[in-house]
Protein backbone atom coordinates (compact mmCIF):
# COMPACT_ATOMS: atom_id res chain seq x y z
CA UNK A 1 0.00 0.00 0.00
CA UNK A 2 1.60 3.24 -0.80
CA UNK A 3 -0.59 6.25 0.85
CA UNK A 4 -0.04 9.70 -0.97
CA UNK A 5 -0.26 10.24 -4.85
CA UNK A 6 2.02 12.67 -5.01
CA UNK A 7 5.65 13.24 -6.77
CA UNK A 8 7.27 10.53 -4.21
CA UNK A 9 4.39 8.25 -3.47
CA UNK A 10 3.42 7.82 -7.03
CA UNK A 11 7.66 6.92 -7.98
CA UNK A 12 7.61 4.20 -5.33
CA UNK A 13 4.50 3.08 -6.20
CA UNK A 14 5.53 2.74 -9.85
CA UNK A 15 8.94 1.75 -9.07
CA UNK A 16 7.53 -1.68 -6.90
CA UNK A 17 5.22 -2.31 -9.41
CA UNK A 18 7.55 -2.61 -12.08
CA UNK A 19 9.45 -4.66 -9.74
CA UNK A 20 6.56 -7.02 -9.95
CA UNK A 21 4.65 -6.09 -6.84
CA UNK A 22 1.09 -5.77 -7.03
CA UNK A 23 0.64 -1.93 -5.13
CA UNK A 24 -2.64 -0.06 -4.55
CA UNK A 25 -2.23 3.69 -4.39
CA UNK A 26 -4.51 5.46 -1.57
CA UNK A 27 -4.96 9.27 -1.24
CA UNK A 28 -7.64 11.22 0.48
CA UNK A 29 -8.82 12.87 -2.64
CA UNK A 30 -9.79 11.05 -5.98
CA UNK A 31 -7.67 14.66 -8.11
CA UNK A 32 -4.63 13.02 -6.05
CA UNK A 33 -5.05 9.67 -7.64
CA UNK A 34 -5.46 11.63 -11.02
CA UNK A 35 -2.42 13.02 -10.52
CA UNK A 36 -0.91 9.61 -9.57
CA UNK A 37 -1.88 7.93 -12.80
CA UNK A 38 -1.20 10.83 -14.95
CA UNK A 39 2.45 10.23 -13.45
CA UNK A 40 2.50 6.26 -13.98
CA UNK A 41 1.56 7.17 -17.76
CA UNK A 42 4.38 9.33 -17.73
CA UNK A 43 7.10 7.21 -16.08
CA UNK A 44 5.82 4.46 -18.44
CA UNK A 45 6.77 6.55 -21.73
CA UNK A 46 10.23 7.34 -19.54
CA UNK A 47 11.17 3.62 -19.14
CA UNK A 48 10.00 2.74 -22.14
CA UNK A 49 12.06 5.87 -24.15
CA UNK A 50 15.47 5.66 -21.76
CA UNK A 51 15.40 2.96 -19.24
CA UNK A 52 14.94 -0.14 -22.11
CA UNK A 53 11.67 -1.35 -21.26
CA UNK A 54 9.74 -3.54 -22.90
CA UNK A 55 5.63 -2.62 -23.76
CA UNK A 56 5.05 -6.21 -21.94
CA UNK A 57 6.82 -4.62 -18.86
CA UNK A 58 5.05 -1.31 -18.59
CA UNK A 59 1.72 -3.16 -19.35
CA UNK A 60 2.38 -5.35 -16.57
CA UNK A 61 3.70 -2.84 -14.05
CA UNK A 62 0.15 -1.07 -14.85
CA UNK A 63 -1.65 -3.74 -14.50
CA UNK A 64 -0.74 -4.52 -10.74
CA UNK A 65 -1.35 -0.88 -10.19
CA UNK A 66 -4.96 -0.35 -8.37
CA UNK A 67 -6.56 3.14 -6.98
CA UNK A 68 -8.98 3.82 -3.98
CA UNK A 69 -9.86 6.57 -2.00
CA UNK A 70 -11.28 3.95 0.21
CA UNK A 71 -8.47 3.53 3.41
CA UNK A 72 -9.86 0.11 4.22
CA UNK A 73 -9.67 -1.19 0.96
CA UNK A 74 -6.56 -0.19 -0.15
CA UNK A 75 -4.91 -1.50 3.29
CA UNK A 76 -6.54 -5.27 2.99
CA UNK A 77 -4.58 -7.93 2.53
CA UNK A 78 -1.10 -5.35 2.52
CA UNK A 79 1.89 -6.66 4.03
CA UNK A 80 3.38 -3.21 4.06
CA UNK A 81 2.60 0.33 3.97
CA UNK A 82 5.14 3.41 2.14
CA UNK A 83 3.31 6.41 3.46
CA UNK A 84 4.05 9.47 1.55
CA UNK A 85 1.16 11.92 2.81
CA UNK A 86 2.05 16.04 2.82
CA UNK A 87 4.37 16.46 5.61
CA UNK A 88 2.02 18.07 8.34
CA UNK A 89 2.63 16.52 11.28
CA UNK A 90 -1.25 16.50 12.26
CA UNK A 91 -2.19 14.69 9.23
CA UNK A 92 0.19 12.09 9.29
CA UNK A 93 -1.24 11.91 12.78
CA UNK A 94 -4.95 11.75 11.55
CA UNK A 95 -3.90 9.13 8.86
CA UNK A 96 -1.78 6.80 10.65
CA UNK A 97 -4.86 6.68 13.86
CA UNK A 98 -7.37 6.13 10.66
CA UNK A 99 -5.06 3.37 9.04
CA UNK A 100 -4.34 2.06 12.15
CA UNK A 101 -8.46 1.06 12.58
CA UNK A 102 -8.16 -1.05 9.84
CA UNK A 103 -4.71 -2.28 8.79
CA UNK A 104 -4.08 -5.83 8.71
CA UNK A 105 -2.49 -6.97 11.92
CA UNK A 106 0.48 -8.09 9.78
CA UNK A 107 1.18 -4.50 8.30
CA UNK A 108 4.30 -2.99 8.40
CA UNK A 109 3.73 0.38 8.63
CA UNK A 110 6.90 2.95 7.34
CA UNK A 111 6.83 6.97 6.45
CA UNK A 112 8.76 8.11 3.38
CA UNK A 113 9.09 11.65 5.69
CA UNK A 114 12.37 12.88 5.26
CA UNK A 115 11.91 15.68 7.16
CA UNK A 116 10.41 14.39 10.44
CA UNK A 117 11.17 11.03 12.84
CA UNK A 118 9.65 8.38 13.07
CA UNK A 119 9.07 8.51 17.00
CA UNK A 120 6.78 11.80 15.94
CA UNK A 121 4.26 9.40 14.76
CA UNK A 122 5.02 5.79 16.27
CA UNK A 123 2.25 5.60 18.82
CA UNK A 124 -0.45 7.02 16.62
CA UNK A 125 0.07 3.89 14.53
CA UNK A 126 -1.37 1.49 17.41
CA UNK A 127 1.79 -0.64 16.27
CA UNK A 128 4.95 0.86 17.55
CA UNK A 129 6.64 -1.97 17.65
CA UNK A 130 6.46 -2.43 13.52
CA UNK A 131 6.76 0.93 12.46
CA UNK A 132 9.87 2.85 11.24
CA UNK A 133 11.06 5.40 8.10
CA UNK A 134 11.77 3.92 5.07
CA UNK A 135 13.06 7.51 2.92
CA UNK A 136 13.32 6.82 -1.26
CA UNK A 137 15.39 9.80 -2.75
CA UNK A 138 13.39 11.19 -5.37
CA UNK A 139 13.88 9.87 -8.64
CA UNK A 140 13.84 6.41 -6.75
CA UNK A 141 14.94 4.30 -9.83
CA UNK A 142 18.26 6.24 -10.29
CA UNK A 143 19.29 6.47 -6.96
CA UNK A 144 18.05 2.67 -6.04
CA UNK A 145 18.94 3.96 -2.77
CA UNK A 146 15.99 3.43 0.67
CA UNK A 147 17.38 4.72 4.26
CA UNK A 148 15.87 2.62 7.21
CA UNK A 149 15.57 4.43 10.21
CA UNK A 150 14.28 2.87 13.29
CA UNK A 151 12.67 4.51 16.79
CA UNK A 152 13.70 2.98 20.19
CA UNK A 153 10.15 0.89 19.81
CA UNK A 154 10.60 -0.88 17.07
CA UNK A 155 11.10 -4.30 17.08
CA UNK A 156 14.60 -5.71 15.53
CA UNK A 157 12.67 -8.35 13.87
CA UNK A 158 10.82 -5.94 11.92
CA UNK A 159 13.79 -3.73 10.93
CA UNK A 160 15.42 -6.62 9.85
CA UNK A 161 12.58 -7.71 7.81
CA UNK A 162 12.68 -4.34 5.77
CA UNK A 163 16.25 -4.40 5.54
CA UNK A 164 16.29 -7.75 3.66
Amino acid sequence: MIAGGGTLGSQVAWQTAFKGFNVVVYDAFEEGLERSKAFHKEFSGLFLETRGATKEEIEAALSRLSYTTDIALAAKGADILSESVPEDPNIKKAFYEELAKVAPEEMIFTTNSSTTLPSDYAEHTGRPEKFLALHFANGIWDANVGEVMRHSGTDAKVFDQVVE
